[in-house]
């Protein structure tokens, strides 16, 4: 028994080091399957034969890719034929309701890059440009795929589990980043309000584009402007701040303006990563946003950070837990 255990503590390491020698091999077979298209070619069953037709591919080693998504669990083989997995349908396919191609795209040049070269100072840090709409284009189908997909439910589930949120009729979210979240709070009650405050790229697509069509549109408002200067709207019952309160220019000046725009009995919720341990934890967090803090933008809280500011703001109340999400623990600090 003793050995046992001992064998499996010595092979852990070496199978964790395994894992990652696959990783990039697993991510290259996702991104070409976004990149070309080929769960929009799989929704009805093919060959490999045929698949290497439509794409221009080798058939041989074709039917070796496709057995490698097989066994990644993302498509499925029957009989020579390859064809999505009913499940995740709506996931993989460009046109379905919770795609998210075009958001894993996005991620890998955001965080992946040659770390050797940052490392040697080889490329220059380049802060973000707040005004650069070739960014913001970017965030923005990557936000709106985010947020449709998986992080939308989240959040309105954070904010559903307020005791003030029966109640709540006026929600601000500042620094949206898309409207979803704010179609789902329109939707769970016909008196309920939102208004959003976000930066002009994404306000404008946010009421050109992702609400041109939503039934309840009259009862969302979105204002262009830099949430650090424009004025909020007051007799707020909720505040949402969601991984957004890194471009406060000021912390706690913008959350002193976020409690004085607060209706009585009213709640202030941000939803960000913290790191602790020195900033060496948590390792999804501190991995997955290691490139953009080498090119200058480590903008991610301390460990209680944002709950220290929301008390120095005036908040009487404060308190802060823990949720489990897809890319990593939030802290959900709710101020009062």
């Amino acid at each position: 028994m003793v050995n046992s255990v001992m064998n499996k503590q010595d092979n852990l390491l070496p199978a964790t080091l395994f894992d990652l020698v696959q990783a990039p091999l697993r991510w290259q077979v996702v991104k070409i399957a976004f990149s070309q298209g080929i769960f929009d070619h799989l929704v009805t069953p093919l060959t490999a034969q045929d698949l290497a037709t439509k794409l221009g591919f080798d058939a041989v080693r074709c039917e070796l890719y496709l057995n490698a998504l097989c066994a990644m669990g993302l498509i499925e083989k029957q009989q020579g034929l390859f064809a999505n997995r009913a499940e995740y349908g709506d996931f993989l396919r460009s046109d379905g309701k919770k795609s998210i191609g075009e958001l894993f795209l996005q991620l890998s040049q955001t965080r992946h890059d040659d770390l050797e070269l940052l490392l040697r100072g080889a490329e220059k840090t380049v802060p973000l440009d707040m005004n650069s709409e070739e960014h913001w284009d970017g965030a923005a189908k990557s936000l709106l795929a985010f947020h449709r997909a998986v992080a939308g439910k989240q959040m309105f589930a954070c904010l559903s589990e307020l005791p003030e949120w029966e109640n709540a009729r006026h929600v601000l979210d500042i620094g949206a980043g898309s409207s979803i979240l704010a179609q789902g709070i329109v939707t769970s009650h016909p008196a309920r309000q939102v208004t959003i405050i976000d930066l002009p790229p994404l306000a404008r697509r946010m009421k050109q584009e992702q609400l041109v069509d939503f039934p309840a549109r009259e009862r969302v408002n979105v204002i262009e402007g830099d949430f650090n200067l424009v004025d909020l709207p007051e007799k707020q019952d909720v505040i949402w701040a969601s991984m957004t309160l890194y471009y406060a220019r000021d912390l706690e000046a913008l959350l002193r303006r976020c409690h004085k725009a607060l209706a009585p009995g009213g709640v202030f919720v941000s939803f960000h990563e913290e790191l602790c341990q020195e900033r060496t934890a948590p390792e999804s967090h501190i991995v997955g946003r290691l490139v953009p803090a080498m090119k200058g933008n480590a903008t991610s809280f301390d460990k209680d950070q944002i709950a220290q500011a929301v008390r120095a703001a005036g908040f009487a109340s404060v308190s802060v837990r823990t949720v489990q999400t897809v890319v990593g623990p939030m802290a959900v600090t709710v101020g009062r």
